[in-house]
């Protein structure tokens, strides 16, 4: 009886390995004229301008929205300039956050945008580099941290 168990399997084995090869093989086939050589399109560059990488990422880490205060210190959007850590559909998230960071000792505000998004702002700043030297500072914790400008 345990010779008849194990015959069975390695049967089974045996028919679902030789299966899956022809399945492979099918696969592997390569259709007539596929093995034409592919040739990259030639793309010439304007060699007049030339954008560092700090300049791109400066143009991606700005953007102007409407939004008014949930929660925080209101001075704080006297500001034109504001470091955003966090973004979320729900305000919990928001809150939890920004419970977090005042924890740490940072004056965290929320504000929420017209589409329904709170935001979780750090720092305001009336000059845009300094909003920008500081999302380099916290870039480690915050990597996808930007500029919220109000429109």
């Amino acid at each position: 009886m345990n010779k008849t168990i194990r015959l069975t399997l390695v049967l089974a084995v045996v028919m679902l390995a030789t299966s899956a090869c022809k399945t492979k093989q099918k696969i592997a086939q390569i259709p007539a004229g596929a093995n034409i050589e592919a040739k990259a399109p030639v793309v010439e560059m304007a060699p007049s301008t030339t954008t560092t990488r700090e300049e791109v990422k400066d143009a991606e880490v700005t953007r102007n929205e409407n939004f008014s205060l949930v929660d925080g210190d209101k001075d704080a959007l006297n500001h034109k300039y504001h470091v955003v850590v966090g973004s979320f559909s729900k305000q919990t998230n928001a809150k939890g956050l920004q419970s977090s960071l005042i924890g740490e000792g940072n004056k965290a505000i929320i504000v929420v945008n017209e589409k329904g998004m709170f935001r979780v702002l750090i720092n305001s700043f009336n000059d845009y580099n300094l909003a920008h030297s500081r999302i380099r500072e916290i870039s480690n914790r915050f990597p996808d941290a930007w500029v919220l400008v109000q429109k």
